[in-house]
């Protein structure tokens, strides 16, 4: 399960029913009774934010509604936090990373769970019923939308390696070990495309976000997916080298 509409992970199918908004810093004198709270329109339509957000979120399923609920009192009463819980009881992978799925845009998840987040404020948790199950989500910050991935051809990207410090750009390549083996450009680093829910997670530690990125596969579609990753997690320049390893092949020298 993964919340993002990539083309290297799955994405939410229909969603069903949205929530009610609450401050995290909210504290209840009394505990409601164990029963599933009356869901309210949180205003989807009125969108708070532009650009991305960065979201958490618990999944359970749909009949496990009470232990949600219980739950969410615990996180707006500051008993417990939201990753916290996460850990323990989210049924989705991002469990292991405390409920964070990351940084999302418009578009990149169905209607119903964009309307919940886009219409919380940061720093609050809102409820969510999916097909997949039922939700606590929590906005974690907000940033401008990032640029968009560009095109570098392998010629440019011969100049680029003979005349830039390497020191100045990030060089990656998504491939798998055994098409690295077969033949490579040794001043990349290589970070398959198949792994890469786990290394994009550190991505902004390995490389710098800040200088220019040059993203390499063979034929230049799996680079093309994970510049869009990359920008997805803040990287702010990044090209996709237009043909791959199969372009480059043909330009003598570039290729070990």
């Amino acid at each position: 399960l993964s919340l993002r509409r990539q083309p290297t992970y799955n994405m939410f199918a229909r969603c069903v029913s949205i929530t009610k908004v609450v401050p995290l810093t909210r504290v209840f004198g009394k505990r409601p009774a164990p029963q599933r709270r009356p869901i309210t329109m949180a205003s989807a339509t009125a969108s708070l934010h532009q650009g991305q957000i960065k979201v958490a979120h618990i999944l359970m399923p749909t009949e496990k509604i009470a232990e949600l609920d219980a739950l969410y009192e615990q996180i707006v009463s500051e008993r417990s936090t939201l990753a916290e819980l996460a850990s323990k009881h989210s049924t989705c992978p991002s469990a292991q990373n405390g409920g964070v799925i990351g940084w999302i845009g418009k578009g990149q998840t169905v209607a119903p769970f964009e309307d919940t987040v886009f219409s919380t404020p940061i720093g609050s948790v809102a409820r969510c019923d999916t097909s997949f199950g039922s939700h606590l989500v929590e906005v974690l910050a907000s940033r401008d939308a990032p640029k968009p991935v560009l095109n570098v051809s392998v010629q440019d990207l011969g100049v680029i390696l003979e005349t830039q410090e390497l020191n100045d750009i990030n060089l990656i390549d998504v491939r798998e070990q055994n098409e690295w083996d077969g033949s490579c450009i040794s001043k990349f680093t290589l970070k398959p495309l198949s792994g890469i829910r786990e290394w994009s997670a550190t991505a902004s530690e390995d490389f710098d976000p800040k200088k220019p990125t040059y993203v390499l596969c063979a034929a230049g579609v799996r680079s093309a997916q994970a510049a869009q990753v990359l920008v997805g997690e803040g990287f702010e320049e990044v090209y996709n080298v237009v043909g791959g390893m199969y372009a480059a092949a043909g330009d003598n020298g570039l290729v070990d």
